[in-house]
């Protein structure tokens, strides 16, 4: 039950903010604004950190976008608080409108859930290396199905033989593709980190790389552009991770930002449950290749994102966290009053 009608501090905004920018983003670009005006945060797209080769139409930042919403939202429930979500205040124009704005309606005790996911988005990270061989439960995949469902998205497992070659073709010819181009590679070169100290794009540390030839169903994006992984694989095996495609029934803003709350609350659900994962990005980033990962799921709606999920290997050392640009970087408290 909703009581007492409350307004959000700079504290809360502050919380709320810490636990958005832990949310996955194209390239750890993290291209999002906050800020905090009359009580209610809003959300911006920084188009100054946009990914225009891989993301032509920002539909991937808006999704990242989409993601730490999700985040902010569940670390307000977590604190006992009501939260009314308004998206795309300002209309469909994301180049200068709002995308989101949250606004503190009341308090509500936290349900069991809210505080699983609030702890899990802390655990949450992309893991690029191999998964265990155990298949994921049938009950599990029907949980993270449910999770896309409740933020508007859906999700569908591809199991069958048939879908997993006709998706691993669609990757590997997506993956040529973009290796194959000279301006994407600059791109993710520009998104490459040395410095350990970076706060934003890929780290070595968590870039995966191998003595020999990489064995997978499916093809998987190399990051080691620079030739510095942090991770190595010394006997790589052949690879048949679980894969999920994640969709919506429309491809608009709407529709984006609704993807991105669906892949956020989806992967904190597998965290909770143990499971890792990582994006097959490739086939997602071109239209051409889109379309027929569509056809893969059997035609419906739009595919919005490909996830590899699995089991971690127990015999794997933890992954470093990514780090994060710092909160008084992203969010604007300008026109707050000093306490």
């Amino acid at each position: 039950m909703v009581t007492s009608t409350t307004t959000m501090s700079a504290d809360l905004a502050r919380s709320a903010v810490e636990t958005a920018i832990l949310a996955p983003s194209i390239h750890n670009s993290q291209p999002w604004r906050w800020r905090l005006r009359d009580g209610v945060l809003e959300l911006r797209a920084d188009l100054t950190r946009a990914t225009p080769v891989a993301d032509p139409d920002h539909r991937q930042l808006v999704m990242s976008c989409g993601a730490a919403l999700f985040h902010a939202w569940v670390s307000l429930r977590a604190a006992g608080l009501a939260v009314q979500i308004d998206e795309l205040p300002d209309g469909p124009d994301i180049t200068h409108g709002r995308l989101a704005t949250l606004r503190v309606i009341g308090t509500s005790a936290p349900a069991p859930g809210d505080l699983a996911l609030a702890s899990a988005v802390h655990h949450r990270h992309t893991d690029r290396r191999p998964f265990d061989p155990a298949d994921l439960p049938a009950e599990v995949v029907h949980g993270l199905r449910r999770a896309a469902e409740e933020e508007g998205g859906w999700l569908d497992s591809l199991a069958s033989r048939e879908a997993r070659v006709e998706l691993s073709v669609v990757l590997a010819h997506a993956d040529w593709i973009e290796t194959h181009n000279p301006a994407y590679q600059a791109e993710l070169l520009h998104w490459s980190r040395t410095d350990p100290d970076a706060t934003d794009g890929v780290p070595r540390g968590v870039v995966v790389g191998s003595e020999e030839p990489r064995q997978s169903e499916f093809s998987l994006r190399d990051f080691d552009v620079i030739g510095e992984a942090g991770q190595q694989l010394r006997e790589p095996r052949v690879e048949r991770p679980g894969v999920l495609v994640l969709g919506t029934d429309g491809d608009d803003p709407e529709s984006w930002l609704h993807a991105g709350r669906a892949l956020a609350r989806v992967l904190v659900v597998a965290t909770a449950a143990g499971l890792a994962a990582s994006p097959l990005g490739q086939a997602i980033d071109l239209e051409s290749t889109r379309a027929l990962v569509r056809e893969a799921t059997g035609g419906m709606g739009t595919a919005q994102m490909i996830l590899r999920i699995g089991y971690p290997d127990s015999a794997a050392q933890p992954l470093p966290p990514t780090r994060r640009r710092p909160v008084t970087e992203v969010l604007d408290l300008a026109d707050q009053a000093p306490a």
